[in-house]
């Protein structure tokens, strides 16, 4: 990749990078624990908007393979939505992919004891700043997002 130009180097890495969170890795060590640093106000915020976007997607999939065609478009803007947050940690120099899945697994796990009203308004105002984050990507950056989403939503609905 030295031979690229810094723009090309830029497209590379943020295209390895989304399409490394995006692929299931093994959970690694938890956050806060002496091999890794506590997560900081943003990373923490990130993961629940992903767990919480991820609940959602889940959902819309299970409706669309239950017959409800009409749901694809909602579900590929949900996933839409959770490949932004992974594209804009992912510039934001969060790398580790197996503490990024430590992390949102315990997010999942958490979420779990909301009340569903105060879930709902999460995965809304996730839903919000996931299409803010989204619109205001570049057009690289946009490009890889959406491609991943289409990719996920083949590998939710079995495609």
């Amino acid at each position: 990749m030295h031979g690229l130009a810094p723009k090309q180097r830029r497209f590379r890495l943020l295209g390895i990078g989304a399409l490394l969170a995006l692929c299931s890795v093994a959970p690694g060590v938890v956050a806060g624990t002496a091999d890794a640093p506590a997560p900081s106000a943003r990373e923490l915020h990130t993961i629940e908007c992903i767990a919480a976007l991820e609940v959602k997607a889940d959902a819309l999939a299970q409706q669309v393979k239950a017959g409800k065609a009409e749901l694809q478009a909602p579900l590929l803007s949900t996933l839409n939505e959770g490949a932004a947050f992974i594209g804009h940690a992912y510039l934001q120099g969060d790398r580790d992919e197996a503490r990024s899945q430590a992390l949102r697994d315990a997010a999942l796990l958490s979420q779990k004891a909301l009340p569903a009203a105060e879930f709902l308004a999460r995965q809304d105002a996730c839903a919000q700043e996931g299409e803010r984050l989204l619109s205001q990507a570049d057009i690289v950056s946009r490009f890889f997002v959406t491609r991943l989403a289409k990719r996920q939503m083949q590998k939710l609905l079995g495609n």
